[in-house]
């Protein structure tokens, strides 16, 4: 019998903090990279859209932000409440909510979409999100959004490569990968099994090329800046054969 609802809500839980907490456990560079690309200052408003467990909004207010991460999953939020430490809601702050309604909350200087946190849904849910942080931010503040892009993706699906890697506690995980060129969608199913036991989890993700993701941020009144490497800050460029690697897209709001 099929599970009832769409699959992000069932797929952000305890088991992916366990498992993707030791491949991805610490943004500290990405946070650091991510100051120095948007010219962040200590006491920078900035909303995390998509937080997860705070990989990435611990080390932004660390370094001196005011964040507001913003997620979904409530076993993703109890996980960035338990790693928080001694910083304060003046710093760091978590919001369980579905960024496809408006947040009620404005005045940030920057708001971020990392990790491919886009493509869940719709096109019209995307168009939604990104709806909702053009309006998060002020006047001349800024959108940026680390994705994974189409081009790259058709790259690495051409080496017919399955990829696996073991986490740092022996548990194996492979990937295995569909990709439906008319829909834009990749099919994926994530295989595991060490210590903590085996499992599987699917998921289904529309993968934009560029092209379509600067028309979405169009769409929602945002005008285009910049598209980068993400951690260089150099222009992006669709060279060598993995055609770039993750794209940085940083867009304006201008009123």
């Amino acid at each position: 019998m099929s599970e009832a609802g769409p699959w992000w809500q069932r797929f952000f839980d305890a088991e992916y903090v366990r498992l993707w907490g030791q491949a991805f456990p610490s943004g500290d560079e990405e946070a650091r990279s991510l100051f120095r690309i948007l010219a962040l200052a200590g006491g920078a408003h900035v909303l995390d859209a998509g937080c997860g467990y705070g990989r990435v909004s611990l080390p932004l207010a660390v370094l001196g932000a005011s964040v507001l991460g913003v997620d979904q999953s409530q076993s993703l939020l109890d996980e960035a409440e338990r790693r928080r430490g001694d910083l304060g809601p003046e710093r760091l702050r978590y919001l369980r909510h579905d960024l496809r309604a408006p947040l009620g909350e404005s005045g940030f200087d920057v708001a971020l979409s990392l990790f491919s946190s886009l493509g869940y849904g719709s096109e019209d849910d995307d168009r939604a999100i990104l709806a909702t942080l053009a309006a998060a931010v002020r006047p001349g503040g800024r959108v940026a959004v680390d994705t994974m892009h189409r081009d790259v993706l058709a790259a690495r699906l051409a080496r017919a490569a399955i990829p696996a890697h073991r986490l740092p506690d022996g548990t194996l995980m492979i990937e295995e990968p569909r990709f439906d060129p008319v829909a834009g969608r990749v099919e994926t199913t994530w295989s595991w099994a060490g210590p903590g036991g085996s499992g599987q989890k699917s998921a289904s993700i529309r993968v934009y090329a560029i092209t379509e993701l600067v028309r979405l941020l169009e769409r929602v009144g945002l005008r285009l800046e910049a598209a980068l490497h993400p951690g260089t800050g150099t222009p992006f460029s669709a060279a060598g054969p993995a055609l770039g690697g993750r794209v940085l897209l940083v867009a304006v709001r201008s009123s």
